[in-house]
């Protein structure tokens, strides 16, 4: 069976699957595009792609149903379900597929508790190489095929959901469903010896018959007119201990061996998304980088899995992922949260289940190379290599020489953002990202305008070309019109003979990110809006059109109306820029993520200067109560300077600056609004802060509604309509 299948009647050849595949597995053939089964690693890039419907994951539907129908199967479930029913008590979904016939529910995160020992024992032995996690199947089957130089570096370990599974099995079930985020744990099932049809890709002995997505599931229960509120509420009959849950989130499988941060502090790294996997895979395979062990997913976390239901955001699978941690920690110290894994085996009088797992290195086919951002180019009507094409990189992009002194952007870029304000801002990164639209970014001083640019240049169809950063207040007025623009040979007084590109020129094909763009003399303005309107630019001194093709990015943290109003800023150039308008929060307005930046902030900063710090609660609740007039540049200095100033292990309240533990208190239950506005828009603003602090604070609707004094259901209709009009 494939991961990946295609419907013929919806392809129009658009090849955005072929672009968006990152190990080039899409192919034309007979008519449509088709992924390749022996090269496709399941990470559904080429689903989300896929504007028409075409490209889906293969259906596991019926198959399940035909195995429910025995009456004896065993559902393993991962933590990340919640997620998938963020308006649902998730005890009741547990309850609904009682009523689908499965005959016991399992946490897949009782497995994670299963081989938290193996993992463990790699961080307290270090082996002189890194170890590589095996929790995620499609970075698996990425190493497996693409990268074999790595399989031994693999830890020998199941899955959490294949433990969960053999374990099910030692108890007595002979059927295993395994409901999960992502199709390619499908490469996790194992090939039953009873008859019955296989829908196993590759053979893993002891693990699920068959894998039901996150939103075959839910389609399930539509197709079958199961309602989920009218379900009983049930917990999982073997659950986890609940570190295990974790599991859904960035770095989840390191946070839960230790949730105070431990593995980190002795030595593992994590990598999520495809970009990092592959940067750290590289880096591993040179001895760039020694870890202990190294969390790789190509996801952000299970909780991101491209199998969910469509128009979720983020945040709200996660606060619901949350909520169901809560609840089952709560029912576990009451005694009510179903039987932990190791007891159930006990008294079912099962012995040591079996928790390693072999890999395999075979050859890579001959059209992929080991590194599959470096293969030949494809020609998408015959799917075969073009030796007439240039190199390829990631995603299918041209390489670029760096002749002229830049080259594919580098930079790290450290995009931390969890809370409801950034929710909107990231789902419209991630849809500019790869179309050439102009952007502009607004927003106060600090809020990380530059990181949101270098976000959306590589993570998009440029990332493999020059990022041209300009600022165009630090640069002489003298001095930018040269720089920006180039010169000609003789154009000025101790011109180089040669003449010069201007930073416009460099970036050709790439982003050039205008900083500052209120600061450009108005001169240059009309020089700016003529390359932009034309695509082409004349060097000072010159006379022939050079043609340029950049991506402009410009950011301001200036009021550019106002701007306009006092001459200082051309209209058209400004609606020339303002096509697709960002503007970043504040941090005051994006309070939920100052606790995630300053963990994030400790661990780059502490591995930079080899001065690893923990912080007290007391202290993390100081910097979460203050202001910070200088957003989130401000936070990350103040970080700084207590990593480098602080020898204690520990940063506790004595040791944050006297100006932040002062006005601890002060402000934190302040609800404001800027300016005079119409009443009614003054009280949905109030209205909208007080939900989203709420939704911060509080693990539940009936949580969020206790504390705002209203009825559950008033919080889920005004929850809706926030999220709706952000999506406007």
């Amino acid at each position: 069976m494939d991961l990946i299948e295609t419907r013929d009647e919806l392809c129009t050849r658009c090849y955005a699957c072929v672009r968006a595949c990152p190990v080039e597995a899409m192919h034309a053939a007979n008519g449509a595009v088709r992924a390749d089964g022996d090269t496709c690693v399941g990470c559904g890039a080429c689903v989300g792609e896929c504007a028409h419907g075409a490209i889906g994951f293969t259906d596991h539907t019926q198959f399940v149903l035909d195995l429910l129908a025995h009456g004896d199967a065993a559902a393993v479930i991962s933590p990340g379900f919640p997620g998938a029913f963020p308006d649902d008590d998730p005890l009741r979904v547990i309850g609904a597929l009682r009523v689908l016939g499965c005959a016991t529910v399992w946490e897949a995160a009782a497995g994670a508790e299963m081989v938290a020992s193996a993992y463990r024992a790699a961080l307290e032995s270090p082996s002189g190489r890194t170890v590589i996690t095996s929790a995620c199947p499609a970075a698996v089957r990425l190493i497996e095929v693409h990268r074999p130089e790595l399989v031994q570096s693999i830890t020998p370990v199941a899955t959490p959901e294949v433990a969960a599974s053999r374990a099910a099995r030692a108890a007595g079930y002979s059927r295993v469903i395994c409901i999960s985020p992502c199709a390619a744990f499908r490469l996790e099932c194992c090939r039953t010896c009873r008859g019955d049809e296989t829908r196993a890709v590759q053979n893993v002995e002891g693990g699920p018959d068959a894998v039901l997505t996150f939103s075959e599931l839910r389609e399930l229960f539509d197709r079958l007119g199961t309602h989920i509120d009218q379900c009983a509420p049930s917990a999982p009959d073997v659950t986890a201990e609940g570190p295990g849950r974790m599991l859904p989130f960035p770095a989840g499988l390191l946070h839960s061996l230790d949730r105070s941060g431990r593995a980190f502090r002795e030595g593992a790294v994590s990598a999520t998304g495809l970009r990092e996997c592959l940067e750290i895979l590289d880096a591993i395979s040179s001895r760039g980088i020694v870890a202990s062990l190294a969390e790789v997913s190509l996801c952000r976390g299970c909780a991101d899995g491209p199998a969910y239901p469509q128009g979720l955001g983020a945040w709200r699978r996660r606060q619901a992922i949350l909520s169901y941690i809560s609840v089952m920690e709560g029912a576990g110290r009451e005694g009510v949260g179903g039987t932990p894994i190791l007891e159930q085996l006990t008294r079912q009088g099962a012995g040591e289940i079996d928790l390693l797992r072999t890999f395999s290195s075979g050859p890579s086919p001959a059209s992929v190379l080991a590194d599959p951002r470096e293969q030949a180019a494809f020609d998408p009507h015959s799917g075969k290599p073009d030796a007439n094409q240039p190199r390829r990189t990631e995603r299918g992009r041209p390489t670029r020489s760096a002749s002229h002194g830049f080259a594919a952007d580098s930079e790290p870029v450290d995009m931390v953002a969890y809370s409801p304000a950034m929710e909107s801002v990231i789902a419209l990164m991630q849809k500019v990202c790869s179309v050439s639209s102009t952007v502009l970014i607004t927003g106060a001083s600090g809020v990380g305008k530059e990181v949101v640019a270098r976000y959306i240049h590589r993570t998009g169809n440029r990332s493999c070309e020059p990022f041209v950063k300009i600022n165009c207040a630090a640069i002489p007025e003298t001095l930018l019109e040269s720089e920006l623009f180039g010169y000609e040979e003789g154009a000025f007084t101790g011109a180089r003979r040669s003449g010069k590109p201007g930073l416009i020129e460099l970036a050709s094909g790439g982003t050039l990110f205008l900083d500052e763009i209120t600061e450009m003399p108005m001169a240059l303005q009309a020089k700016l809006l003529q390359v932009l309107q034309e695509k082409c630019l004349v060097r000072v001194g010159g006379t022939r059109q050079i043609r340029v093709d950049a991506r402009v990015i410009a950011a301001t943290n200036r009021d550019i109306e106002r701007a306009i109003k006092e001459g200082r800023f051309r209209n058209d150039l400004y609606y020339r820029l303002n096509v697709i308008p960002i503007r970043v929060p504040s941090l005051v307005e994006r309070a939920g993520d100052i606790a995630p930046l300053t963990y994030h902030f400790l661990e780059k900063w502490g591995a930079r200067y080899g001065r690893p710090h923990q912080i007290s609660r007391e202290a993390r609740e100081a910097l979460e109560e203050y202001n910070w007039p200088g957003n989130v540049r401000e936070l990350e200095n103040v970080l700084e300077f207590l990593v480098v100033t602080v020898d204690a292990p520990v940063i506790g309240i004595e040791h944050i600056p006297a100006h932040i533990r002062s006005a601890r208190g002060k402000d934190a239950a302040e609800v404001r609004v800027s300016g005079i506005m119409p009443l009614r828009r003054a009280v949905d603003e109030v209205e909208r802060q007080l939900i989203e602090r709420a939704s911060e604070t509080y693990p539940s609707t009936y949580a969020i509604a206790r504390a705002l004094g209203v009825n559950q259901s008033t919080i889920v209709r005004k929850i809706q309509r926030l999220a709706n009009d952000r999506g406007e």
